[in-house]
């Protein structure tokens, strides 16, 4: 029941979030964060206390919880908390649940004896393992905007508007505008030093560039949502709304 209920709830959660996502949600976060630790120390603590009192099924129980509770941590840090966290948290709690019935009713295991048998230690040793493969997930699978790709075609399709960038790496590279009938074509480059949490593209006009888009010399344009697959860059329009720009 508890090795069901772990990988369901692990598997369906992970699916449901986004670690490369560019702008995560950490809103309602410091509630969950916080328990998390606690059952994280609980677990490790637990552990202890179980080997110390011979009560294997207990002991593995508790290493899975100890496993799972920063798995889910990691995931909240890349994803930010959205749909799929009930299913995490539901996935924290039965080995938890399981682990506290085993601490209570588990009868000592005998010196020098190996009474852990059966289908039910397969279980407890496949929990384990779901919750080590989750923990190695949860760790490698984020990303930032270090690692978005930012040229390609962007689209406006509200306000007709189509912006190219070429490739760049890390110096200057040539960009061109469309607006309507309109066309102007320039350089653009990255902020420098990147900023892990603000970089931005900025559209270098001079004097000389057609202007489809009326403004200052330097056009800046900032990651506002998306993931590194499909980040959203955002700028000021003329009116001075917020247009967005998808790559497509």
């Amino acid at each position: 029941m508890a090795f069901g209920a772990l990988a369901v709830g692990l598997t369906v959660g992970f699916l449901l979030a986004e670690p490369t996502s560019l702008r995560p949600d950490y809103t309602n976060s410091s509630v969950p964060l916080g328990v998390l630790l606690i059952a994280m120390i609980g677990a490790m603590v637990s552990f202890v206390v179980a080997l110390s009192l011979r009560k294997p099924e207990a002991a593995w129980w508790a290493a899975t919880s100890a496993m799972t509770a920063p798995a889910v941590l990691l995931m909240i840090a890349s994803a930010g908390m959205g749909t799929w966290f009930p299913w995490c948290a539901g996935a924290v709690c039965a080995p938890l649940i399981a682990m506290a019935v085993c601490l209570r009713h588990e009868q000592p295991e005998p010196a020098a004896e190996d009474t852990d048998a059966g289908p039910a230690r397969g279980a407890r040793r496949a929990s384990v393992v779901v919750a080590a493969v989750a923990l190695v997930v949860s760790a490698f699978s984020g990303a930032g905007m270090e690692d978005v790709d930012y040229s390609g075609t962007w689209t406006n399709r509200e306000h007709g508007v189509t912006l190219t960038l070429s490739g760049s790496s890390g110096g200057r590279s040539s960009y061109t505008l469309t607006s309507g009938t309109c066309s102007e074509a320039a350089d653009w480059t990255l902020d420098y030093p990147q900023m892990s949490t603000s970089v931005q593209v900025w559209l270098l006009r001079d004097s000389g560039t057609t202007r489809c888009i009326p403004g200052p010399d330097s056009i800046r344009l900032h990651v506002v949502g998306g993931t590194v697959a499909g980040p959203v860059l955002s700028t000021n329009g003329p009116s001075g709304v917020s247009w967005h720009l998808t790559r497509e």
